[in-house]
């Protein structure tokens, strides 16, 4: 199997994964009436990430699989809201850009400078999504808070997710490393049931969406 075909099956099924999993996790939070809920969301966002990015290390990866989960909410949920959209597409550029400096820095060789990495990652991507709903797409719902109250939203669930993307970022890592060797192992063993496991699984979280959001 070629590398490109590698790389964009794994962005399919990364984005896949990441779009079941934020549905799953939408719907158990819902039922439980658990908030705030975009930390949690941010976490399953980073350790989908982390992991990736380790088994497909180049830059530009994490957008791509960023697309494929905005294209998972597009394609599930009964009514789409644009700010759903933004939220995932902004988390895949900004990890993406953060991914790409902390790899060329060497700062995911130590646990605490990558879990710092996550902690600041989390911060800057909750401060763009409020202030560009507010005042670059101007969706009342966060307009209407004024700057002290998109702060304070930052301040309050954002270093929640903060918090959790500390930790988060140094799990998903450790995990992406323990996979890579194997993704490479299994597709040099058996590379038509490799494709056709990737795929399968993919389908099988875009069926999990169509389900959950339903």
């Amino acid at each position: 199997m070629n590398a490109n075909k590698r790389l964009i099956l794994g962005i399919i099924l990364f984005g896949s994964i990441w779009g079941g999993l934020e549905a799953l996790g939408i719907e158990a939070m819902r039922t439980a009436n658990f908030h705030p809920s975009s930390p949690i969301l941010a976490l399953i966002a980073i350790l989908l990430l982390a992991s990736a990015r380790m088994v497909f290390p180049r830059a530009g990866t994490t957008i791509l699989i960023a697309l494929v989960a905005a294209g998972f909410k597009f394609l599930s949920l009964p009514s789409v809201y644009f700010c759903q959209l933004c939220a995932v597409l902004l988390t895949g550029v900004v990890f993406d850009l953060t991914f790409t400096l902390a790899e060329r820095k060497g700062w995911i060789e130590r646990l605490v400078t990558l879990g710092v990495v996550g902690l600041v990652a989390s911060y800057i991507n909750y401060l763009a999504f409020a202030f560009s709903e507010a005042y670059l797409f101007f969706n009342p719902y966060w307009t209407e808070r004024g700057v002290a109250g998109l702060l304070r939203w930052v301040y309050t669930d954002g270093s929640y997710a903060a918090a959790l993307s500390f930790f988060g970022i140094m799990i998903g890592v450790g995990l992406g490393r323990r996979l890579a060797p194997r993704f490479l192992r299994w597709q040099n063993l058996k590379e038509k049931a490799y494709a056709r496991g990737l795929i399968l699984t993919s389908l099988g979280f875009w069926l999990l969406g169509l389900v959950l959001y339903s």
